[in-house]
């Protein structure tokens, strides 16, 4: 069954429709609520906390428009009132836990035996991990609105445009997000990470 079907079943009361769709869209939706709060059992407690909206919300749904930046959209507004109520203290993540999420997010690699056997690939695997590490680490310092703007531009990929859409706020307002996110990361990088840093700049 093609999406725009299930969705429309889905809203119209289907519950086996429904199951199939939270199935489809349930990792997205995780990694999404995980890079913007970076605790795990938070995350899934917005994952579910989103898919129960969705059921009371899809018959809003209006068919024929996009239905990932909507669902988007939900997931961001309640990772960042998770983030305000509960203001996790976030430390890093273990190793297994950071090779998953490389794996996972928009271009990770594909993991597995193949990925092991290859030290290039495993490399790069561990210094993308490494970074998300850090990124966890540090990212307290943002405000929510700030890691969100990051999130999805530097991690989820979106485009200026599509952020501002998400986050319901003006290009200008993304933009300086995420300088103020980078000026606040670069900084604690270089006190933190100098020996990153330098190793980066060789």
């Amino acid at each position: 069954m093609d999406e725009a079907t299930l969705i429309e079943a889905a809203a119209g009361g289907d519950r086996a429709a429904l199951e199939t769709l939270v199935e489809r869209k349930r990792e997205r939706v995780f990694w999404i609520a995980f890079h913007l709060i970076g605790d795990r059992e938070l995350a899934r407690d917005v994952t579910q906390e989103v898919f129960l909206r969705l059921y009371r919300v899809l018959h809003r749904f209006r068919t024929g428009e996009p239905f990932d930046p909507w669902l988007r959209r939900m997931t961001l507004h309640l990772g960042i009132d998770a983030l305000r109520r509960e203001k996790v203290h976030r430390f890093a993540v273990p190793l297994d836990d950071t090779r998953e999420s490389a794996a996972s997010g928009r271009g990770g690699t594909t993991g597995g035996a193949a990925g092991a056997e290859d030290p290039a690939s495993a490399d790069a695997t561990l210094r993308q991990g490494e970074i998300r590490r850090i990124f966890l680490e540090l990212s307290d310092l943002l405000s929510p609105r700030q890691r969100a703007a990051f999130v999805l531009r530097e991690i989820e990929g979106l485009t200026t445009s599509e952020v501002a859409q998400a986050l319901n706020t003006r290009e200008s307002t993304v933009r300086n997000h995420i300088l103020q996110g980078r000026r606040i990361l670069k900084e604690a990088i270089l006190r933190r990470y100098p020996e990153y840093c330098r190793s980066r700049g060789r």
